[in-house]
């Protein structure tokens, strides 16, 4: 498309927009069950709109915005076990596992380094192997989708600059024995960089921990942990994209940030792989953790657990066509073929009629997954399981 010369009318130009926009799918419909992210809350979306020209890629000139950063990551860290932490919002998991991973470099820079990561790490830290060369040593899981500790001790070396647990896996919302890793990892070195990534869990484990269920430590409570990822985006419900990097006070090291020094506002350090980086996301987040306290979060939650039960219960009425993988711990459930039809084909003709689901086709066995975000309403779960009897029936009879 070229730009043309003339203006075009406002009014034509959000019509073709609603018309170009109109094929995308919308969170609102129920449909999506395969993302981890959810239609932004409504209050997030009008502080954002409210404030559009804050750019945290120049502080100097804009020091609320910088100082309401700061506080969003220090009540992130104290959800997540420590309030004694810095770091920066993100564009979401990935830019902060990265940042993570050259935090872990410059920290301990050899000239062979290795980061130990599980076999269910995500795709952002073999990004980061890419990008920074250092080799990535693979735990394989068990069949309960747990690292084995004895290969984690057989994998520490000398060359390990960093390893890596997961707060709520990618596919089937897993947490890593992260307590135990913590103990092995001390036990070998405590110079080693251990990092967190609870870009989904960071805003479910919390709150379902203050409803009564337990997990494995996996927080700053962990004192081997260094840094965690927590994404705002995800459980939190803030606006797309936005993600944080936390890390400990007391592993910060000046000479971790990058210079900036010509900059309006004056020289700066910073974390970040992005420079200008939108504020109004960061206002939008204090302002939804501000409005709705352990209370509000807590009670989404709440309601997507409650949700993901009666998914779960669902899936009884087919088990013998269908089942899960794992009992879900949290609101994501993996779901494998229990007939000789695979599950590639199950998901073939479940999107045939609109419904969006995570793939798996290269794990063992391959699996469709469901999140069951706020977005996923009694009604929405009904209509999917009324697809996929009829699904079903035509492959089965």
């Amino acid at each position: 498309m070229i730009l043309q010369e003339e203006p075009i009318d406002q009014t034509a130009v959000i019509q073709a927009l609603r018309d170009l926009l109109d094929k995308d799918e919308q969170y609102q419909s129920g449909r999506i069950l395969g993302s981890m992210c959810t239609y932004p809350n409504e209050f997030a979306q009008r502080l954002a709109s409210m404030f559009p020209e804050k750019n945290l890629g120049d502080p100097g000139l804009f020091p609320g915005t910088a100082r309401l950063e700061d506080e969003a990551i220090k009540m992130m860290g104290e959800i997540l076990g420590s309030g004694s932490v810095v770091g920066n919002m993100t564009t979401g998991g990935s830019e902060a596992n990265i940042i993570a991973m050259r935090v872990a470099r410059n920290l301990r820079p050899l000239p062979d380094p290795e980061v130990i990561l599980p076999e269910t790490a995500h795709a952002s830290f073999f990004k980061a192997a890419d990008f920074m060369g250092f080799k990535p040593r693979i735990l394989e899981v068990d069949d309960n989708f747990m690292i084995d500790l004895g290969d984690l001790e057989s994998t520490l070396n000398h060359n390990t600059i960093a390893v890596v647990g997961i707060a709520g896996t990618t596919a089937l919302g897993l947490v890593d024995p992260i307590d135990q890793m913590g103990k092995i990892i001390n036990d070998f070195d405590p110079g080693i960089y251990f990092h967190i990534d609870a870009a989904f869990g960071g805003f479910v484990l919390p709150f379902m921990r203050d409803m009564g269920h337990s997990f494995h430590p996996y927080d700053f409570s962990v004192n081997a942990v260094k840094s965690m990822t927590s994404d705002p985006h995800k459980m939190g419900t803030n606006l797309i994209p936005s993600g944080g990097f936390i890390m400990r006070e007391s592993v910060y090291r000046d000479g971790l940030g990058f210079d900036i020094p010509y900059l309006a506002g004056g020289a700066i350090k910073h974390f970040n792989i992005m420079g200008t980086r939108p504020g109004s996301v960061v206002v939008a987040f204090w302002g939804l953790m501000k409005h709705l306290g352990r209370k509000g979060f807590r009670e989404i939650v709440s309601g997507c657990w409650e949700n993901t039960k009666y998914f779960r219960e669902r899936i009884r009425e087919h088990e013998s066509y269908l089942n899960v993988v794992v009992e879900p711990i949290i609101n994501v459930i993996g779901i494998k073929s229990e007939t000789r039809t695979p599950i590639t084909e199950v998901d073939r003709l479940l999107r045939k009629k609109g419904w969006y689901l995570g793939l798996f086709k290269n794990m063992e066995p391959p699996l469709i997954r469901v999140v069951v975000m706020p977005h996923i309403t009694r009604n929405a779960i009904d209509a999917f399981f009324d697809d996929l009897e009829s699904i079903l029936k035509e492959l089965h009879g």
